[in-house]
C-alpha cells in the first residue's frame, strides 16, 4: 500500500547574522501572506520574515541586489542575485522553483526520491542531503550553495544552531504556516525575488488568485444546496480532521462543501475518535484525501470504512493522481503553488456538474480494485 507522506519543510542552516528579535509592522492590506513583508526600490528589495510562533518578531531579514556594495543597512543578510545554486531540504520547495523554471539550481535536496518533478540527479550535481529529519551537513557545505533553503519548527533545531556560523546565506521558507491556500501560493513571490524574477513570480501570482477566486465566486453563485465532505482515514484508532481555520479546511469551504468543522477554530488537526467520526460524517456524500487507492485496500485497512455512505456509493477520492512508486507525490508539490488547480478538483469531486469537461489534475476517484499491472 502507499500512503501519502506528509512532507513538511524541515530546518537546516542558520547563517552569520543571527534571526532578528525587533517588532516590525505586518503585511499590508491585500497580501495574503502573513509571513513575510516584501519592499523594491531602484538598489535593492528587502524581504522581512516574520517568527510564526511569535507575533510580530522578526526571524530574518534580507537585502537582495546584483551589487550588494550598493545596500546602505547592516540589519540583515546581504545577498547577491540571481541566485545560480541551491539546496533545499523539502519537495515542497521544488514546486516554487519548478513555478518560476529554476530546479536546474538544485545542488542539493534531501530525500530526492520523494520529489515527483524532474530535477537535476546526484550525477548530474544535485546532491542528495539525506533524511530531511537529519540533514547531512556537510553534504551541504560540500555543495557549496550560493543560499540554502529552510523551513523552521517553534521547538527550533539542533543543526540549524550548528551551523549558525555559515558563511552560506538561509532562506527561510514558512509557506507551512499560512492558514489559507493563497497565502501559501503567495510565497512565490519572496522565491522569485532571490532569482530576480519578482515580476515574473508576482504575475504567476495574480494569475493562480484570479483562477482560484473566479471559481470560488462561480461556487458561491451556483451551489444552492451543498454536499457534505468528509475526509482521512482510520489511523491506529485516531483520525484527524483539520479544522476550519487551516489551509485545507479553507479549501473545502472555497469548494462549496458542507464540512462538520468548518467552524472549528483549532489551529491545527483535530484528532478523533473512530466513533466521533461515525457520528458526524456516516452520511457525508463524498469523502477525499484517502490513503488508499482502491475501495478493497479501504475496506482491508479497517473493515469499518465500509460503514460511510461514501464507501457505499463510491464517492471516494484520494490525491494519489501524480505520485510514484517511491512515495513521491506532486500533491506536497505543485498544488503548493498551485491551489486553484486543487480548488478544481475538489469541485470537480462535490459537483461535477460545474465542471462537465474537466480532467482532475491530483485526485483520483477510487475503483472498487486495482487493475493488474
Amino acid at each position: 500500500m502507499r500512503n501519502i507522506l506528509y512532507i513538511i519543510p524541515i530546518i537546516l542552516l542558520g547563517c552569520t547574522a543571527k534571526p532578528h528579535s525587533g517588532i516590525i509592522s505586518k503585511p499590508a492590506d491585500g497580501q495574503y501572506a502573513q509571513g513575510f513583508t516584501l519592499c523594491r526600490n531602484a538598489e535593492y528589495t528587502e524581504i522581512v520574515i516574520f517568527d510564526p510562533w511569535e507575533e510580530g518578531r522578526i526571524m530574518q531579514k534580507y537585502y537582495l541586489a546584483g551589487n550588494t556594495a550598493l545596500i546602505p543597512h547592516d540589519d540583515g543578510i546581504k545577498v547577491k542575485v540571481p541566485l545560480h545554486s541551491l539546496a533545499a531540504t523539502s519537495c515542497t520547495h521544488v514546486g516554487f522553483l519548478d513555478a518560476i523554471g529554476e530546479t536546474h539550481s538544485l545542488c542539493g535536496i534531501c530525500s530526492p526520491y520523494l520529489v515527483y518533478t524532474p530535477i537535476p540527479t546526484v550525477e548530474e550535481g544535485c546532491a542528495d542531503l539525506g533524511d530531511a529529519m537529519q540533514v547531512n551537513p556537510e553534504r551541504v557545505i560540500l555543495t557549496h550553495p550560493d543560499a540554502v533553503m529552510i523551513s523552521t519548527y517553534a521547538q527550533g533545531d539542533g543543526v540549524r544552531q550548528y551551523f549558525e556560523k555559515s558563511s552560506i546565506p538561509v532562506i527561510y521558507n514558512n509557506e507551512w504556516t499560512e492558514q489559507s491556500p493563497l497565502a501559501r501560493a503567495e510565497w512565490i513571490r519572496l522565491i522569485g525575488a532571490f532569482y530576480d524574477k519578482q515580476d515574473y513570480a508576482d504575475s504567476l501570482f495574480r494569475e493562480i488568485e484570479n483562477e482560484y477566486l473566479t471559481l470560488r465566486n462561480k461556487v458561491e453563485q451556483s451551489v444552492i444546496k451543498k454536499r457534505t465532505l468528509m475526509a482521512g482515514n482510520n489511523f491506529r484508532g485516531t483520525w484527524y480532521m483539520p479544522s476550519g481555520k487551516v489551509y485545507t479546511g479553507q479549501l473545502y469551504r472555497d469548494a462549496g462543501a458542507s464540512y462538520f468543522y468548518e467552524n472549528d477554530s483549532t489551529n491545527g488537526s483535530i484528532p478523533l475518535t473512530f466513533e466521533t467520526v461515525l457520528l458526524n460524517f456516516k452520511d457525508a456524500d463524498v469523502w477525499v484525501n484517502s490513503t488508499a487507492q482502491s475501495l478493497d485496500e479501504l475496506r482491508e485497512m479497517d473493515d469499518k470504512h465500509t460503514w460511510f455512505k461514501a464507501y457505499q456509493t463510491g464517492e471516494v477520492y484520494n490525491f494519489l493522481r501524480r505520485s510514484t512508486k517511491t512515495g513521491a507525490n506532486d500533491f506536497w508539490e505543485s498544488a503548493v503553488v498551485h491551489p486553484e488547480r486543487l480548488l478544481k478538483d475538489l469541485v470537480w469531486t462535490l459537483y461535477p456538474e460545474l465542471m462537465p469537461d474537466y480532467e482532475p489534475y491530483y485526485t483520483e476517484k477510487l475503483k472498487q480494485t486495482l487493475s493488474a499491472p
